[in-house]
């Protein structure tokens, strides 16, 4: 067993091994790596028998730490796959490769990472002083499931939604062009008092990437006045599709487009991936809304160093405390300055 950091021209040999990992997603390719952290990642992986079997693919952040980057659900550990081996072979090896994995992982400069759901133990990790806690996501898993039987799992409130959007005439239809997907998405943050954080032209390369690979598809709803109601950005391979960024416009948001556009995107990847991934929230309310599309629930870990990830929050606190205490200040001043120019 040997363990090492792969070499750039070794990228294509982990490629495939992402390919037939069943915690292999979209997300652990090295050109999605590339793209998303300006070329900042390394990937360290186990060889056996001159075969990749086990690796983890590490994401730095502007400090150099290891980190989850922007719109990235999901990397992790990946296995090989290990069908034809007892149960307790297959944890005692996958345990193995899991240490041997962080033997090169520095705690040190580890912030966090969110696991494939497919990834469900993590004790090496906890023994070696890292913290978790759980998260959730909502997914269709498509085996033997005809279009009736995924309309059948959607929630009363989702199917009527879909069929008042039928009544006034929005169709689905994809496009590329990207900025119409990134202005929705900033519409929808705008709905929540906030701000899109990622810049259009970080977010474009990533897109520029993915289109490359032919692994994105993006989907509007449209009326026949062509006034668009909403968008829905997906990354996809084989295995799984992934709901990454949606928005909708709140002048036409009771009309049932931002529901039906995702809709379509279900029914598009039937019969193209294995499961389709909503993302989980959170947020209650968003929450609420990908549940009633029929997907399970589905549980992954969120791993992380405690001591430095809190670190980053009291920073976080702190600056949004001086933000927030500037904006006030100028609030007062805006208020009173009427008065001062009266009194002069």
């Amino acid at each position: 067993m040997i363990v090492k950091i792969l070499e750039a021209e070794q990228y294509n040999q982990w490629n495939d091994f992402v390919d037939r990992s069943p915690q292999g997603a979209i997300f652990c390719y090295s050109w999605w790596l590339d793209a998303v952290t300006k070329s900042n990642f390394r990937i360290v992986v186990v060889i056996s028998e001159n075969e990749i079997v086990a690796g983890i693919p590490l994401a730095l952040d502007s400090n150099n730490n290891i980190n989850t980057p922007p719109v990235t659900r999901t990397l992790g550990v990946l296995y090989d796959l290990q069908d034809q081996i007892s149960e307790h072979q297959k944890v005692s090896n996958q345990r193995s490769w899991l240490n041997a994995l962080l033997d090169h992982v520095p705690i040190e400069k580890f912030v966090q990472i969110s696991a494939h759901h497919n990834f469900t133990d993590w004790l090496p990790f906890r023994w070696r002083g890292y913290s978790q806690t759980t998260r959730y996501t909502y997914i269709i898993n498509y085996e033997n499931k005809s279009q009736e039987e995924l309309w059948k799992l959607l929630s009363t409130g989702r199917s009527e939604t879909i069929r008042r959007a039928e009544r006034n005439n929005i169709k689905v239809t994809s496009t590329d062009d990207f900025s119409l997907l990134y202005h929705f998405e900033s519409l929808s943050y705008e709905r929540q008092g906030l701000k899109f954080m990622i810049p259009y032209n970080d977010l474009k390369i990533v897109d520029d990437t993915v289109h490359k690979y032919d692994k994105r598809t993006i989907f509007y709803a449209a009326d026949s006045l062509n006034n668009v109601h909403a968008a829905l950005y997906v990354v996809h391979n084989s295995k799984s599709a992934w709901a990454l960024l949606s928005g909708s416009d709140p002048e036409y948001r009771k009309l049932g487009g931002h529901t039906l556009v995702m809709w379509e995107a279900i029914k598009y990847f039937r019969d193209k991936s294995e499961y389709f991934n909503f993302g989980g929230s959170d947020i209650e309310r968003i929450e609420t809304h990908l549940r009633g599309f029929g997907g399970v629930l589905t549980p992954y870990f969120h791993i992380f160093n405690d001591q430095l990830l809190r670190k980053r929050e009291d920073i976080r606190y702190h600056f949004m405390q001086v933000v927030y205490h500037i904006k006030e200040l100028n609030r007062l001043i805006i208020k009173k300055l009427p008065r001062v120019l009266k009194i002069y």
